[in-house]
């Protein structure tokens, strides 16, 4: 069935993946509608297992532009992710957290700096973040091992809100904790990367996920991910060896 968007950047999917958000699910959908007005959008809900009536929360809203896909078990963010990127149909994706802390209000000039300059990737860098200790030393600490490692600058690779392409988005493969490192997945596969200042909020209610042990599970999942992608990359080189 062919659909009918008014706006110039097509159907819009916003996927957000959540986690225990009973309290904040409402207000975010309520803060979506206020900056999304005159965009074509579907909203997709990632229930990733909560425990606290959020999917029930979410049916209560009753509202004409939300897809709830209830996770009955806890998977992790990136395969709520992965869960709500499949669906999505729109031809660009954003992504945002659930928590109120990432600003709605930003999404649509991260889309126009997408399509008017044709980025796969527009990414945010949180500013004056409005997060505890226990949240932002593993974070800061995870952006430095990455670019030491790689030498690629690239800051905040834990902002949840991003703009993608719907090609781009289509071909991430997101797996254990993979959401951390969108963007160097991106990078590494020849995206072209914008990224951004946006606004950061802070949390309201519930309570963070993260703590100091993220720090670890960062290093090890970076060294996974780096070997892959030394692996691949020999692999295709090999391949262009026996064509010719």
């Amino acid at each position: 069935m062919m659909r009918y968007c008014p706006s110039d950047f097509g159907l819009i999917s916003i996927v957000i993946p959540l986690y225990n958000e009973v309290q904040n699910v409402r207000r975010l959908v309520l803060a979506i509608d206020g900056a999304m007005q005159g965009y074509c959008c579907e909203i997709l809900l990632i229930n990733d297992g909560s425990t606290d009536g959020t999917a029930t929360e979410i049916q209560q809203l009753n509202h004409p532009k939300i897809k709830l896909v209830d996770l009955q078990k806890n998977q992790g963010q990136s395969l709520a992710l992965a869960a709500g990127i499949e669906l999505a149909q729109g031809d660009y994706i954003v992504t945002l957290d659930g928590d109120l802390q990432n600003d709605p209000k930003d999404i649509p000039w991260m889309l126009s700096k997408a399509k008017a300059e044709q980025w796969d990737l527009v990414s945010g860098i949180r500013q004056q973040r409005k997060d505890s200790f226990l949240k932002t030393v593993p974070s800061v600490v995870a952006n430095y091992i990455i670019g030491k490692a790689t030498n690629i600058k690239l800051r905040d690779q834990g902002c949840g809100l991003k703009v993608f392409t719907n090609t781009t988005a289509k071909k991430l493969h997101l797996y254990d904790q993979m959401h951390r490192y969108i963007p160097l997945i991106i990078h590494l596969n020849g995206g072209r990367i914008l990224q951004v200042p946006v606004r950061h909020n802070p949390r309201l209610f519930g309570r963070s996920k993260y703590g100091l042990e993220r720090i670890f599970k960062v290093i090890y999942d970076l060294v996974v991910l780096m070997y892959r992608h030394r692996l691949s990359q020999k692999s295709k080189k090999n391949s262009k060896l026996v064509k010719s």
